[in-house]
């Protein structure tokens, strides 16, 4: 049966699955890296597409199809630079899966692989025009615009850096105010701490606390009544709908998915993004796109990215 390789290239896992013609996974497997050379992870994808291949043996592989994070030069088949992955500039990773695998590949940005996922597997199914952002560490953004991904000039949909905010915090991304920085999982947990120093008590921060908190658990926390997770997430809810506004205005798609570790924290989160999105348009909320969850949790960007391969690939 023929079977398409997705691979989903981060800064601390490599994920792969076998993929059908139609989009279901068939299997699904991550492992850890060091988030250091491309050699590495070549060897790892190596390694992984070994594992599928011989636990699933009446599966033909006909194509590769990667995503990763960071500036994804597609049509070159390159990765200019990922902030996750400092090691990598121009990194030539077609060629290099290619030559690993023997299987004709493609590349794409992560966030791009995993909007086509949801297009034609997920949330976005049906829609002509469709907004996909992930909200995690950073917020990754892809464009479906006429029924096909939109690459602009080769580096479109990197919605996590749109400002919303003039006077806003700088950004790694070398600007300052971004979306991002105001509406990631350290944003969440900025707002909580922020909100307990000025005097609000919440179970999620005690004194001489030494763990790590995560946005995870603001979600948790806010599903079981706390105050402070519960106004956290509110704020940062209102940043994503301003940022939310302005891709209604310019785009007007006919759906808006969100996924990513944060969106996680349901509806204590978009439901003030959706009440700051109608605010900000001029247009009846009745006009307005519907803002929902995404749909394929952590395979969007494997299903993606086979699917990619399955649709770009001339020998696919």
């Amino acid at each position: 049966m023929k079977a398409y390789l997705g691979i989903d290239i981060g800064g601390t896992n490599i994920k792969a699955a076998l993929v059908s013609s139609e989009g279901a996974v068939v299997d699904f497997r991550s492992m850890p890296w060091s988030g250091r050379a491309a050699v590495d992870a070549v060897d790892v994808v190596s390694t992984l597409t070994q594992n599928l291949t011989s636990a699933n043996e009446g599966h033909e592989i006909v194509a590769c199809g990667v995503g990763s994070a960071g500036l994804v030069d597609t049509a070159a088949g390159v990765v200019r630079l990922s902030p996750n992955l400092p090691e990598w500039r121009d990194v030539e990773l077609q060629r290099m899966v290619a030559e690993a695998l023997g299987l004709p590949t493609s590349i794409e940005n992560d966030a791009n692989a995993a909007a086509y996922g949801e297009f034609v597997a997920g949330a976005a199914r049906g829609a002509t025009n469709a907004v996909v952002l992930t909200l995690g560490t950073g917020i990754g953004g892809g464009l479906i615009l006429e029924g096909k991904l939109y690459r602009g000039g080769g580096f479109a949909g990197e919605i996590g850096h749109m400002t919303v905010d003039l006077d806003g915090d700088p950004c790694p991304c070398g600007s300052a105010g971004c979306l991002e920085r105001l509406a990631n999982a350290e944003a969440v947990v900025r707002n909580v701490h922020r909100l307990v120093e000025g005097g609000q008590k919440s179970v999620l921060v005690t004194t001489g606390a030494t763990t790590v908190l995560t946005a995870k658990e603001v979600g948790e926390a806010a599903a079981a009544g706390d105050a402070v997770a519960t106004e956290a997430l509110e704020e940062t809810g209102r940043a994503l709908g301003a940022g939310l506004a302005n891709l209604v205005l310019i785009l007007d798609p006919d759906v808006i998915v969100i996924g990513g570790g944060v969106a996680a924290a349901g509806e204590p989160l978009m439901a003030p993004a959706r009440d700051e999105m109608a605010r900000r348009c001029y247009c009846s909320r009745a006009a307005l796109p519907p803002v929902v969850p995404a749909e394929l949790g952590s395979t969007a960007g494997v299903v993606g990215a086979a699917l990619l391969a399955r649709d770009e690939l001339p020998s696919a």
